[in-house]
């Protein structure tokens, strides 16, 4: 089955009690993210495991299903695999092998470097961003388009969406609000319609990789929502998207690359296979 995995960095956040107990994503106006509560199935998942250090990339590789007993790579060393154009003899002391290969052909998608590395570790495509079409100066947009286009000829496709951490880490909460409005009109909504039309069953995902508060501008650890969407099931009448409206929901995914596991066929991918 074809899956659209969009990681939504920064949108999940803290409770704040000058915002009367609400967060960044309880204050904006998400229709299509609480559309898809309603049609999808929500849950609240721990994304990194608590003896894990708390850092993005560690939280994304977790998501992807990756094997913490092996160390993982460093930011720098991701970054780096992430901007290089080939798989050379310094690149494979990454080991990024130790992650299962994903069924079919997959691509990621994002501006990030260190994010590219990790997908080019989950033996993922990178898709070059000078060949997105934009439209003006809508960088989201464009990023939908291309997972679109890349879902027809490609079984998996991971989409990374950062403008809502940059304005945590900012700590911008107006910001902060209008990156997650902005993600749900020019991300869910497009990649949303094209799901629900599509004639093969396809599924798609929307998850934060770990909690990020506008206010310490960083990382904080807990349970993030998630949702999945499958084009073929029946709905499970969720009211809305955020922190804790998704707590009760039916999604069991209890330890960290749970999920992943859920959504997608894996195999052993061998040393010798390199």
């Amino acid at each position: 089955m074809k899956t659209i995995f969009i990681i939504v960095s920064g949108i999940a956040d803290i409770p704040d009690l000058e915002l009367e107990g609400r967060t960044p994503l309880m204050l904006a106006a998400t229709p299509s993210l609480d559309a898809l509560a309603k049609c999808g199935c929500c849950g609240s998942i721990m994304t990194l495991a608590d003896d894990v250090p708390l850092t993005k990339t560690n939280a994304i590789l977790s998501l992807l299903g990756f094997d913490f007993r092996k160390t993982p790579p460093s930011g720098e060393e991701l970054d780096h695999f992430g901007r290089s154009e080939s798989v050379g003899e310094a690149d494979k002391g990454i080991d990024y092998f130790v992650i299962p290969k994903f069924s079919g052909h997959g691509v990621v998608i994002s501006a990030h470097p260190a994010i590219r590395g990790i997908g080019k570790m989950a033996l993922l495509t990178p898709l070059d961003m000078r060949t997105c079409h934009f439209d003006g100066d809508n960088m989201l947009r464009g990023m939908a388009d291309a997972a679109i286009e890349a879902i027809e000829d490609h079984e998996f496709v991971l989409l990374h969406v950062e403008c809502a951490a940059s304005m945590s880490r900012k700590g911008d909460l107006k910001g902060k609000i209008r990156a997650i409005e902005n993600i749900d009109a020019d991300v869910i909504t497009p990649i949303a319609d094209y799901v629900w039309n599509a004639k093969l069953q396809m599924n798609m995902v929307v998850v934060p990789e770990c909690v990020m508060s506008w206010r310490s501008r960083g990382n904080e650890r807990g349970e993030v929502p998630a949702v999945v969407y499958f084009n073929d099931d029946p709905p499970y009448n969720m009211s809305t998207f955020d922190e804790e409206s998704v707590v009760d929901g039916p999604l069991n995914t209890p330890l960290p690359g749970d999920l992943i596991r859920k959504l997608v066929t894996f195999e052993p991918y061998s040393v010798e296979e390199m």
